[in-house]
């Protein structure tokens, strides 16, 4: 049966202003998420996640080439684009711009840590009857953690990926553990010319959706992953960094970020 297939991804991780946090958040939630990108075709899915100090405090490497500090990126939101379609956002978030602007709808009470788009390049689902990548942003989730990798000279952000999937991802693939499915994206250039946000960068975003807060199982889970990838050989961990969802509408965790 044909169903709406996943192709691309923007993936933002930003920091608000401390001063102006709760407008910041309300005018992201409440308009800019929907009104600048959502409604655009080809958009079928946004989901937000949060890290509170707690979690800020389990990231590494530290220093990290994706947050300087490392501690840097307070919220993320995930959007994801059907496949061949990302060039029909961008065209339309571009579009609307300049009317949301003058209408005193925009706020630059954030500062972009990382913020790109990127290609959907494959995902490894927790057993044969997994959730699927195209309806992983809808799953109530507990919690998500991202994983920005890059490669080794001579190795591509693509076959980075794949050598994840293929080695790291057995107990996932096995039905076994709190992750309920990994998704791999590698970050590709805007479209129409608009330069990265936050600069091209040759790497893989691992997104790891969890049935537990991080915390619970980072020991076991995400600590040793660093050391896993750079065992490989073909790249290296630039950030490892866990989230749990935000709750719209309300003002929860904001006084739990520094």
């Amino acid at each position: 049966m044909a169903h709406i297939e996943l192709g691309h991804s923007m993936i933002t991780l930003v920091e608000p202003h401390r001063e102006h946090i709760a407008e910041y958040n309300r005018w992201y939630e409440h308009d800019h998420a929907y009104a600048a990108v959502t409604a655009a075709p080809g958009c079928f899915a946004y989901r937000r996640f949060v890290a509170p100090r707690r979690l800020k405090a389990l990231r590494y490497p530290d220093p990290s080439p994706v947050a300087s500090p490392v501690d840097k990126g307070s919220y993320v939101a995930l959007f994801w684009f059907e496949q061949d379609r990302v060039g029909e956002v961008f065209d339309y978030s571009f579009g609307v711009t300049p009317a949301l602007a003058a209408g005193g709808r925009m706020n630059n009470d954030r500062d972009h840590v990382s913020t790109a788009v990127y290609d959907y390049v494959g995902w490894t689902g927790r057993g044969p009857a997994a959730v699927p990548p195209e309806i992983a942003l809808d799953h109530p989730w507990a919690g998500l953690v991202l994983v920005w990798a890059r490669p080794e000279p001579g190795t591509t952000a693509a076959d980075l990926a794949a050598w994840c999937r293929e080695k790291l991802d057995a107990e996932i693939a096995a039905g076994t553990g709190p992750v309920g499915q990994v998704l791999d994206f590698t970050q590709t250039d805007f479209p129409n010319g608009m330069p990265a946000l936050t600069g091209k960068v040759d790497e893989v975003v691992r997104c790891y959706f969890l049935d537990r807060d991080p915390s619970e199982v980072w020991g076991d889970v995400f600590a040793p992953l660093g050391d896993a990838v750079a065992a490989g050989g073909l790249g290296r961990v630039a950030l490892v960094a866990p989230f749990i969802p935000t709750i719209p509408g309300t003002d929860r965790y904001q006084d739990e970020l520094w």
